[in-house]
């Protein structure tokens, strides 16, 4: 090594550092379970300690630190232990990583216990701090994980042996390089699952932030906006307003009447106003010859529908996206939060739309921005009606039951489809 070029060191460096993803990707298994223990008891008021020794030790104190502000965590909640304390992140205290009760004043006063998470991190698996620190928590009733980068058996108190096997340094004995690199990964992995696990992720955006100055604020906007890019800046900054100025509120509630611009079709909330415009696309009687209503080309037929639909809260105009025009509707309804389903249906087109790939361009069109929010969205058809049935299944969609299902306050015949998010996905 010494004998090459910068050049030819940096090369050996990065190659040499391709086996770290492998390596953490073996010990995924057990970082999950981790995680997946820390889930249940961290809303109760668990926490998450790291404890190490030397470059261990400074890379679990840096992902303790990057918590607050990345998932505006409590500093308390995630704490790293360093042997020799923080003056050891700067200076080394080599000496102190060979006390095996080096840590038990610092658990002690952190009164751990059974909620709480104790993760001990040696690159080399023999560091007498952190493996005591393991033996001490177990004792105090809390779980422990110990993650090592060779392999080795499960220390004395360990519950979840995490081994990132990377194998001899480039540099004999430099554990800051690839058993470094892959143990950031894995503390990466744990926190970032963890929190997101609790809720602080929505899709893969950061959502528990506060507007609470104008830097947060336009963040917190232009997060709005990315969750759903269909909301204003306007719309979004009103939403935050009335939720507080937390994103993750605001996030979470359903925008039913996007404007949303496809190839063939476009939508956008359906108003009063537009009735005259929606008749004239409602008008031809062979839109309707296979639905249960039949007369909703006329009135007052059309108007128990349409005013059904503007009173839904879900209603939206299909368009032409070139000119503008209404050519169909479509609503969103029955948004159950606790199921996180929703309904869509009343949906009709102009038949010069028929057999264009409007109505599949717009059917995937709300299922994707359903998907922000619900996890499985139905369809309702009229048994009778052969054309919107073809339509579903040839869009992926699941025949799941038969039913009655009140209509304008009548109880009638439907077919339910059911679409899960998976679907969408499955279907490209």
């Amino acid at each position: 090594m010494d004998r090459l070029d910068a050049r030819g060191i940096v090369d050996l460096m990065v190659g040499d550092h391709r086996v770290v993803a492998d390596a953490v990707a073996g010990a995924a298994p057990v970082i999950a379970a981790l995680v997946e223990s820390m889930a249940g008891r961290f809303p109760q008021g668990g926490r998450l300690v790291y404890v190490g020794a030397g470059t261990s030790g400074r890379l679990g104190v840096l992902d303790a630190s990057e918590c607050p502000p990345t998932f505006m965590s409590d500093p308390s909640r995630v704490v790293g232990l360093i042997a020799g304390g923080d003056p050891a992140l700067r200076r080394s205290s080599e000496g102190r990583e060979d006390e095996w009760d080096g840590a038990r004043a610092e658990l002690e006063g952190l009164g751990i216990g059974p909620l709480d998470t104790v993760v001990g991190i040696a690159a080399g698996g023999t560091t007498p701090y952190p493996l005591g620190a393991v033996r001490i928590a177990k004792s105090m009733g809390a779980v422990t994980g110990f993650i090592s980068c060779v392999p080795m058996p499960p220390p004395p108190g360990c519950d979840h042996l995490m081994v990132l096997d990377t194998g001899p340094e480039v540099l004999t004995g430099s554990t800051r390089l690839k058993a470094g690199s892959a143990t950031k990964l894995a503390l990466n992995c744990i926190t970032t699952a963890l929190f997101t696990r609790l809720g602080k992720v929505r899709g893969n955006l950061m959502v528990d932030l506060s507007a609470s100055n104008d830097k947060l604020v336009d963040r917190a906007i232009r997060v709005v906006r990315q969750f759903d890019p269909t909301r204003t800046r306007e719309e979004a900054w009103a939403l935050l307003v009335e939720h507080g100025r937390s994103v993750r509120r605001a996030i979470d509630v359903p925008n039913w009447q996007p404007r949303i611009d496809g190839v063939l079709v476009s939508v956008r909330p359906l108003v009063p106003e537009d009735r005259p415009a929606m008749l004239a696309a409602a008008s031809d009687p062979a839109i309707w010859e296979q639905h249960s209503d039949r007369d909703r080309h006329r009135d007052p037929a059309f108007g128990r529908f349409f005013d059904g639909a503007i009173s839904s809260g879900g209603a939206l105009a299909v368009c032409d996206p070139a000119s503008g025009r209404i050519i169909g509707c479509t609503r969103f309804y029955d948004w159950d939060a606790s199921s996180r389903s929703v309904v869509l249906g009343y949906t009709f087109l102009e038949r010069a739309a028929w057999g264009t790939g409007a109505n599949a361009e717009l059917k995937r069109m709300l299922l994707a921005h359903a998907f922000r929010w619900a996890d499985v969205a139905w369809f309702h058809v009229s048994p009778g009606n052969r054309r919107s049935q073809r339509a579903l299944e040839k869009i992926g969609a699941r025949r799941d039951r038969e039913e009655q299902v009140v209509v304008a306050g009548v109880p009638s015949p439907r077919i339910i489809y059911r679409f899960d998010r998976t679907m969408l996905v499955d279907a490209g």
